[in-house]
């Protein structure tokens, strides 16, 4: 492989409990039926705009959807610098990939903005060679907007690319996109669900990825 597409959010670090917290403490501060955390921990992979309007929805306030996903958003912004976490084995298998020549990109459901400053935040900035956010594109995953969008910005080659992650949306993404698939278990909220999805391959420890 030469070019690999990460995943943020579970693949490359922690922070499924943030959006869990910050979510819930909107809805029950509103009033709204509080999604559960494993509802949470599930819908990770897609915007979080677009599952915090279904809840509201479920939750018969429907009105109430942006309100709710800024004042969430809002609660995250106060915990995520402090409480983010990089995955073990992440920064030396990126580290390796790179000095290995290898083009790394990260495709997420979070904004460009976001991602970016996460990357900067987190000291993984240098090793990336470009993000692409879910307000980038028209159509977010499991279509191949992220991968299509770097694709040709990059001059891309997919039959030398992968996509890693660590929900069913991104191996889904990877495989409309027409390039290889890896399923990455160490921060997926349900493995054996994730294994399901026919990845090309499948790694439960970072390092792993060197050999694929």
């Amino acid at each position: 492989m030469e070019t690999y597409f990460f995943d943020f959010d579970g693949t490359i670090c922690e922070s499924r409990h943030i959006y869990a917290a910050s979510v819930q403490k909107a809805f029950e501060a509103r009033g709204v039926k509080v999604p559960s955390r494993e509802a949470v921990y599930q819908a990770m992979g897609i915007p979080i705009d677009v599952s915090i309007a279904r809840w509201a929805q479920e939750g018969h306030r429907g009105d109430l959807a942006q309100t709710l996903f800024e004042e969430s958003m809002a609660e995250y912004k106060l915990l995520e610098d402090s409480q983010i976490r990089i995955f073990p084995g992440i920064v030396k298998t990126l580290t390796q990939l790179k000095l290995a020549g290898k083009q790394l990109f990260v495709c997420s459901s979070k904004t460009h903005p976001e991602i970016v400053h996460n990357l900067e935040k987190l000291g993984l900035a240098d090793l990336f060679a470009d993000c692409v956010g879910a307000d980038e594109v028209v159509n977010h995953k499991p279509a191949s907007d992220e991968i299509d969008l770097l694709v040709k910005r990059h001059g891309l080659d997919l039959t030398e690319a992968v996509m890693l992650g660590d929900a069913k949306y991104d191996i889904r993404m990877g495989k409309n996109a027409g390039c290889a698939t890896c399923a990455c278990t160490w921060g997926a909220f349900d493995p054996a669900g994730l294994k399901k999805e026919g990845a090309d391959y499948t790694v439960d420890y970072p390092l792993e990825i060197l050999d694929i």
